[in-house]
């Protein structure tokens, strides 16, 4: 309904005089909350905005008193800022540096700031965010000398996209000489509503997350909802509850409780078929800031369900003949040649339950190291469907190929980790316009759990996995990673259960200010496995162009290459387009790797009253295979990788 609104109210909205343009900061301090002055300028062009924007962050990177802070922002930030000062009387201090910090200053712009009534109308059906809400997530303090890192963390701690699409941190001169004032604007996103997330692909609606929540209760950053989440086989709908700073303390306490019915049941007969239940609950400890040197948490969950594996829109076949030790996973076309009383669907019911209880200590400034320490049981039971169909020998072939094992594991746990605290802000990468935020540097991450009979374990074991990666920016506003992950358990003197993966992504600098290249490419095996899993790939996880999870096995290769738009901006919409390529495959062995390509087109829009994340339509075309040549529609949120 808001989208509509929104779309229904831009021509009405582009009769209203436009939002104002960059406001130059003073060669020297006015006095103390002086009114800011707007200027009716144009906005300048989306070119004009990057070139202004990469002077201004070098003149203020360097600290030259002639640093324009309103230049260093995005359009939507720059335009809730001049608002901000217009309506507070401030004034925005050019050398902050080397001051002591005076007062703390918060201003929370409505969802709806622009000049169209109708849309400012519909203000009144929200509640803004509290004053005190934001102040007591604030970093710095009074008192401490402006450092631009802590005011940074500031703006990436505030940087929530469930509560706001707008945040800046900037300083402001003060009525105390010598000192400098923060000032932290904010702008809502609209709490009250219907929040969905889908994937449409293959002529299906697969996915669907949908709440019916307000995300901001009473202005106080809290969630409380009724939850529904849908894939191609069930629903799990139950209450949601989500504070990130439950009583003030920087305690995060998440809870959810589902009930689970079969989709089918519920669309196709109008049955409520209940097949389990779900639930989550959480309450930790944050290290809510780079200076935090403790946390801690405890957790529960529990999952009483049917699990579906899937190809395209229907349950995986496997190939199970009577006499074999396993069954094998089969596409749909092998499973067309082979008799029908030899497959079986791929499906079975699982009760599971885990509790955890953990702390980490965090120390250093340069380069931030974290030791966590715990305990974890976690119990697995599968078992086949009651009605599941083929003779004993089958079925006991399928429970060796599909099912987890059946096992309790009680387990102490290690684990080390550390990063560098470097990061950088963009835009136009997840999102259009509004910052993001990228960490810079190495990071590593080593964890070992043991398993103990002693402990109440079914066996004796040992676990261990590590990842590492680096990222390096490149350029103004890209980057590059490169990082691999490795994951083993030793049990009855072997290495079992094991992965490795390495993988790729870079995000070109923006190019000729006309747009940038985003490319990612994954290789993955596993081997060794008590039950062998298989990797898949297809659609919504790559390959666009192809049934959804058509490529299956134990290795996998995967390459995606988008060609990104600068967003055009109509009023507070966001638009671009996008152009890509991409190949893949998955299989058994590397031999055995086929490898598939497809390609594409796509659109994006972003409504950033609504939400931080983008609407996607893709439109892609097979290269290869049955179905060269064959448009493949796909909408969903978000970028696509």
């Amino acid at each position: 309904m808001i989208a509509c609104v929104l779309l229904a109210g831009i021509r009405l909205a582009l009769a209203q005089p436009g939002a104002p343009g960059p406001v130059a900061s003073p060669a020297s301090p006015a006095p103390a909350h002086a009114p800011a002055t707007a200027t009716s300028a144009p906005s300048p062009s989306a070119e004009e905005a990057t070139i202004d924007r990469e002077r201004a962050e070098a003149l203020c990177a360097a600290r030259d008193p002639s640093c324009d802070w309103l230049a260093t922002l995005g359009g939507l930030e720059r335009a809730s800022v001049v608002r901000a000062l217009a309506a507070r009387g401030y004034e925005l201090e050019p050398s902050p540096w080397g001051k002591v910090i005076g007062r703390i200053h918060v201003h929370n712009e409505d969802v709806f700031a622009e000049g169209a009534r109708l849309l400012r109308f519909l203000n009144r059906f929200h509640v803004t965010t509290k004053e005190y809400a934001i102040r007591r997530e604030v970093v710095v303090r009074p008192g401490e000398v402006w450092d631009p890192e802590r005011v940074a963390e500031t703006a990436r701690r505030l940087r929530d996209p469930m509560f706001s699409s707008v945040i800046v941190v900037l300083p402001v001169t003060s009525a105390q000489a010598g000192t400098v004032d923060v000032l932290v604007v904010t702008r809502d996103i609209w709490s009250l509503r219907l929040n969905t997330n889908y994937t449409y692909q293959d002529g299906k609606l697969t996915d669907l997350a949908i709440s019916l929540s307000e995300n901001n209760f009473l202005g106080r950053r809290k969630t409380i909802a009724a939850a529904l989440t849908m894939d191609q086989g069930k629903i799990e709908a139950g209450p949601l509850y989500i504070d990130k700073n439950f009583l003030g303390r920087f305690l995060e306490l998440r809870g959810r409780v589902n009930t689970i019915v079969n989709r089918d049941a519920l669309f196709e007969r109008g049955e409520l078929d209940t097949e389990g239940s779900s639930s989550t609950i959480s309450l930790r400890k944050m290290l809510w800031q780079l200076a935090s040197t403790w946390g801690y948490g405890v957790s529960f969950t529990h999952r009483y369900a049917i699990e579906r594996r899937f190809e395209g829109t229907q349950l995986r076949p496997m190939w199970c003949p009577d006499g074999v030790e396993r069954c094998e996973f089969v596409t749909r076309e092998e499973a067309a040649m082979l008799p029908s009383d030899e497959l079986l669907p791929s499906i079975y019911r699982t009760r599971r339950w885990a509790a955890t209880a953990s702390a980490v200590r965090q120390w250093g400034t340069r380069v931030k190291h974290q030791l966590s320490f715990g305990y974890t049981v976690d119990s697995v039971k599968p078992r086949l469907l009651d009605d599941f169909a083929g003779t004993p020998a089958q079925q006991a072939a399928f429970r060796r190929a599909v099912l987890p094992p059946t096992e309790v594991m009680s387990t102490p746990f290690v684990s080390y980790g550390l990063f560098t605290p470097r990061y950088r802000t963009r835009r136009n990468v997840q999102t259009y316009d509004l910052a993001e935020d990228l960490r810079l540097g190495p990071d590593l991450e080593i964890s070992y759990s043991l398993g103990l009979e002693l402990l109440g374990s079914t066996y004796d074991f040992h676990r261990a996995a590590a990842s590492a990666g680096w990222t390096v920016g490149w350029g103004r506003d890209g980057s590059a990673r490169l990082a691999a992950g490795v994951a083993t358990r030793y049990q009855d003197g072997e290495l079992r259960d094991n992965t490795a993966s390495v993988a790729t992504r870079i995000v070109t600098p923006t190019l000729l200010r006309l747009g940038r290249i985003v490319a990612e490419s994954t290789l993955a095996t596993r081997w060794n496995e008590r039950t062998p899993g298989i990797y898949t790939l297809g659609s919504d996880n790559g390959l666009r162009g192809f049934r959804i999870n058509q490529f299956f096995g134990r290795r996998l290769f995967s390459t995606q290459i988008e060609a990104r738009s600068r967003p055009a901006r109509v009023w507070v919409v966001r638009v671009g387009g996008v152009m890509f390529y991409e190949l893949g495959g998955a299989a058994n062995t590397l031999r055995e790797l086929d490898l598939h390509h497809d390609a594409g087109v796509g659109f994006r829009m972003l409504l950033p009253q609504t939400s931080r994340e983008l609407f996607r339509f893709d439109f892609a075309v097979p290269l290869d295979g049955p179905t060269r040549g064959q448009l493949k529609f796909q909408a969903g949120f978000q970028s696509e990788f």
